[in-house]
């Protein structure tokens, strides 16, 4: 059974699940000028109530509000002051400092998760510890670690921190330079995709040696980037990403979830002069959505249908594009639906992922959205896309604005889409 996320018991359920996992972009802008990342869980009367990791720990802290210069609940910028509120744009928020972030990666990178010791080390005693690349011909998910990381961990979430520990065990024993840097950068991917643990995902990517290497590696270094991004720095990440000689796919939806909509409509426009239409136009109109521009979006997402060439659109991944924008397509006129505009009651609906169709249940009670569940799917590696998307969604009461998650996109997507044809079926 797949869970549902219910806002009384939301934050439970995810700290449980991924207790290093990453928080909101709620902040709090005192008037010494330090800022506190975390979630903002109460902001009326005279004080701020934030939640803030600490390790693997979450603390709570109470500022007075003669203390805070401003403070940013859910894209909102308020003036303790005044009392006036802004929208902040995507992409915009308080910046940490690059020594605040690093100190915080090598303290997180250098102690293991608080679930680590009682995670049992099971691996199948077949598998060829000397990983040798290429892996040799046939598929074999007994023998080959790559292979049985992608058959047998991925798609499994109960398998995940498994996973990260049999990492850690052919980090620790192998005296290979080549298996030890593919496991280093193996843990890095397996924290930012399965575990959101930005901080300790950037750990093993810097210990890696990734960013010497960015051109040989472009997407653990946009993961990498994105971990900086996550963390609190937009120009660490922007560093990254624009030093690279080349861009893989998802710097598109990088650079549209940190607001730099036309560097990603650009980069698109790019990838599709090369010939890679469907795909590049499906990432620009993403992108357009997160920022708002609805039209934009629906523009980019009939472009990647026209975009698909005709001898190559009988071919599975192609007919997998054009159902995506024509999701994308059908959904967008519900986008900015408000919740109080839905009577109460529980709606469903679904939309294509990249298996088949994702279901969605959806819950509204007075005006909120209580609860979003994904009650059917046949995806594999589908990552924290069913926990992360409608815990967003949640947050934000809406489906405006909601970035994908990384490396499960088409997933996340699918799940965007459909909560936004629930709720639509449910307009009063």
């Amino acid at each position: 059974m797949l869970p549902i996320l219910r806002r009384s018991v939301l934050c439970a359920v995810l700290l449980l699940a991924f207790p290093v996992a990453s928080w909101s972009v709620d902040t709090v802008e005192l008037t010494t000028g330090a800022t506190t990342n975390g979630t903002i869980k109460s902001h009326s009367g005279s004080s701020v109530v934030i939640a803030v990791k600490v390790g693997d720990r979450t603390v709570t802290r109470t500022y007075p509000k003669n203390r805070i210069k401003a403070y940013t609940v859910d894209g909102k910028r308020f003036d303790p002051k005044s009392g006036s509120s802004t929208t902040v744009e995507p992409g915009r928020r308080a910046e940490r400092s690059q020594a605040d972030i690093l100190a915080e990666i090598d303290r997180q990178g250098k102690t293991p998760p608080d679930w680590f010791e009682s995670t049992p080390l099971n691996y199948p005693n077949t598998l060829d510890l000397g990983w040798p690349m290429p892996p040799p011909k046939g598929w074999d998910s007994s023998k080959n670690i790559g292979q049985f990381i992608w058959e047998r961990i991925n798609p499994n979430a109960n398998k995940w921190r498994e996973g990260v520990k049999f990492m850690h065990h052919l980090l620790s024993t192998s005296k290979d330079a080549a298996v030890r840097k593919r496991a280093m950068r193996t843990l890095g991917s397996m924290y930012h995709n399965l575990l959101q643990d930005y901080a300790r995902s950037a750990f093993w990517f810097r210990q890696s040696g990734l960013e010497a290497e960015l051109s040989q590696a472009p997407q653990p270094a946009v993961h990498l980037a994105e971990n900086y991004w996550h963390l609190g720095s937009k120009s660490m990440a922007m560093n990254i990403v624009t030093k690279m000689p080349s861009r893989p796919y998802i710097a598109i939806k990088l650079f549209g979830d940190m607001g730099e909509t036309d560097r990603a409509v650009q980069l698109a426009e790019a990838f599709a002069k090369s010939g890679a239409a469907s795909m590049s136009f499906l990432y620009a109109g993403d992108a357009c959505r997160v920022a708002g521009r609805l039209e934009d979006a629906e523009s980019y997402y009939r472009k990647a249908i026209a975009g698909i060439p005709r001898n190559e659109a009988d071919k599975p991944h192609r007919k997998r594009d054009k159902a995506r924008a024509e999701a994308s397509i059908a959904a967008i006129r519900f986008y900015s639906l408000d919740p109080t505009k839905v009577a109460d009651g529980k709606y469903t609906a679904s939309s294509i992922g990249y298996e088949d169709q994702i279901h969605v249940e959806v819950v509204v009670k007075a005006g909120t959205i209580e609860s979003v569940e994904v009650t059917r799917h046949r995806e594999k590696q589908y990552y924290s896309s069913l926990t992360d998307t409608p815990k967003k969604i949640l947050d934000r009461q809406s489906v405006a604005g909601i970035d994908a998650t990384s490396s499960a996109t088409i997933t996340s997507e699918a799940i965007i889409n459909a909560t936004a044809k629930a709720l639509a079926s449910g307009l009063k």
